[in-house]
């Protein structure tokens, strides 16, 4: 017996209660199209580290050389080499007697002259392909550049999301990525491959966003949160996973023919994937949601009144006063609340890329097998999202967010602090800093998005997390910055946390709140949380 549908009360269509019914295989549908789209997401955001890894390489002593079989660490490199480590591999001696072969016990010259030549410990990264030592910041430039290219594409696809649809931007964004992606494995200079990698990240940098967007949209007030860590965990699987590959395929170019053109299939999305009712809505789309709603119904075993199917041909279109004439930002200027909101949330997007991104990339510099490193590091964070799917819904947004950036800033600036002698509590301090701060940022996806409207909600997601590009394009300077001061950055991630937990304080909590479809249901959050009897029916 197929079950009926509760009618509404109301003369229009409450679309939580709607999306709530129309669960069972639409909802895990959507959810597995996310969740695929997460793991690519953690599988190819961050290969930059792996790919664009320093590798250890000493100078070519040539009078060595020719008398000997090259060897890497010859016993004579101790004294042709005095100077050892990160910062001092630029520089040779000279031997006195250039027609003896060199021994441990061989003498050289007091006069040091610059390097020319390299001998690399291994091929694996675009280091030795591309020949950049004694030149880390061409290295460290990549990382840069990617987040560079995050910066440029997160406005665009946003527009694209609220322009043409969340399922044309998470297509987009899966699919070039992977085109694109592929293409470096070809390149034949430094240049070519930064060039790539910039337009690799322009054209799939929005991909999280729109599916978590999607995401949200789709399911429903009461699954945002499970929602949100499902989609960490998923994160966290593609994190893994890119440990993995690259462990398993460590040249650079194997890599990326492996993993890359996969994305490829993303390209199915087109028949698979179905647009976000809220989306069509507010577009005035009637006809296409109702089209989707009907399919999902089938599918779900829910038949749909007459008087629901009515309503949703009849429902009027959530839009601004003035909205055809006014366009999305002179709307947001002209909202003080909205503005001063935009302001914060990019702050606490600016903490979120510069802590998180500068952490995973400082993993592989930890003692021991860097790919290891990197996979319990990105293992962490699975406490952080199981720990946020508990408390976001008991506890609220705002105090969840609040204590994570507040132990991340503590854990962080405490790390300057700690005795050589005691590594162990670094460690421990530095992995607390990880889960912490990878809770901030999979709650501030969250806690942004309801922050926003619906019709301008990944545009406004998009310039936040835009504007926390910045964070991320400076991280991956901060092994150079750690050469000169090794304590500095480890307090830059920490006080640009403390910062974030205090402007956590100035903002309204969204707990219990339906997602606010205009700027004016938007502005009154605060109200709507305060006193949650007199709110009227959300509808679409």
């Amino acid at each position: 017996m197929k079950k009926q549908e509760a009618k509404s009360p109301s003369d229009r269509v409450d679309c939580d209660e709607l999306l709530a019914r129309l669960g069972g295989w639409f909802r895990a549908r959507v959810l597995l199209c996310a969740a695929l789209a997460a793991v690519q997401v953690g599988l190819l955001h961050t290969t930059y580290i792996f790919l664009a890894a320093d590798v250890p390489y000493r100078c070519v002593v040539p009078e060595c050389e020719a008398h000997n079989s090259t060897d890497f660490s010859a016993a004579w490199t101790v004294a042709a080499l005095p100077e050892h480590g990160r910062a001092h591999r630029c520089s040779r001696r000279v031997p006195l007697d250039p027609t003896l072969p060199c021994e441990a016990n061989s003498a050289f010259s007091e006069d040091v002259v610059a390097c020319d030549q390299w001998l690399y410990a291994s091929a694996n990264t675009i280091v030795t392909e591309f020949n950049l030592a004694c030149q880390e910041w061409k290295r460290t430039l990549v990382g840069t550049i990617h987040n560079i290219g995050m910066l440029v594409s997160l406005p665009i696809l946003g527009y694209v999301s609220d322009r043409w649809g969340r399922k044309t931007a998470l297509i987009l964004s899966c699919v070039l990525v992977g085109a694109i992606g592929s293409l470096k494995a070809f390149s034949v200079s430094y240049e070519m491959y930064v060039i790539v990698e910039f337009l690799e990240t322009v054209a799939g940098a929005s991909a999280f966003p729109a599916a978590f967007i999607m995401t949200i949209e789709l399911l429903g007030q009461e699954k945002r949160v499970l929602t949100t860590a499902f989609l960490g965990i998923m994160l966290v699987i593609g994190g893994l996973s890119f440990a993995l590959l690259a462990k398993t395929f460590q040249y650079w170019r194997t890599f990326i023919l492996v993993v890359y053109p996969p994305s490829l299939l993303f390209l199915l999305y087109i028949y698979f994937l179905p647009e976000s009712i809220r989306w069509l809505l507010s577009k005035g789309r009637k006809e296409d949601a109702l089209e989707i709603i009907t399919k999902a119904a089938k599918m779900n075993d829910v038949t749909l009144s007459e008087e629901t199917i009515k309503q949703l041909q009849e429902a009027k279109v959530p839009v601004e006063k003035k909205e055809e004439e006014a366009g999305l930002w002179i709307q947001v200027f002209r909202s003080p609340i909205i503005m001063r909101r935009l302001a914060i949330c990019s702050w606490w997007w600016i903490t979120c890329t510069f802590v998180f991104y500068g952490l995973a990339i400082n993993s592989v510099s930890l003692a021991g097998d860097k790919y290891t490193n990197y996979m319990l590091v990105v293992s962490v964070e699975v406490i952080a999202v199981v720990t946020n799917a508990l408390v976001l819904d008991r506890i609220g947004r705002k105090r969840t967010l609040l204590i994570a950036y507040i132990v991340c800033g503590i854990s962080c600036v405490a790390i300057a602090f700690v005795p050589p002698t005691m590594s162990w509590l670094a460690t421990l301090l530095y992995l607390v800093g990880k889960i912490a701060i990878t809770q901030a940022f999979s709650g501030v996806y969250m806690y942004t998005s309801e922050l926003f409207p619906t019709h301008a909600r990944h545009s406004l997601l998009g310039f936040c997390s835009m504007v926390g590009r910045l964070g991320s394009i400076v991280a991956p300077q901060m092994p150079l910055l750690a050469i000169y001061v090794d304590w500095l950055p480890s307090v830059l991630f920490g006080s640009t946390a403390l910062v974030a937990g205090a402007l956590m304080l100035t903002t309204p909590e969204t707990l219990n709140t339906r997602l606010p479809d205009t700027i004016q249901e938007a502005e009154e959050l605060a109200n709507q949380h305060k006193k949650p009897e007199n709110l009227e029916m959300k509808v679409c």
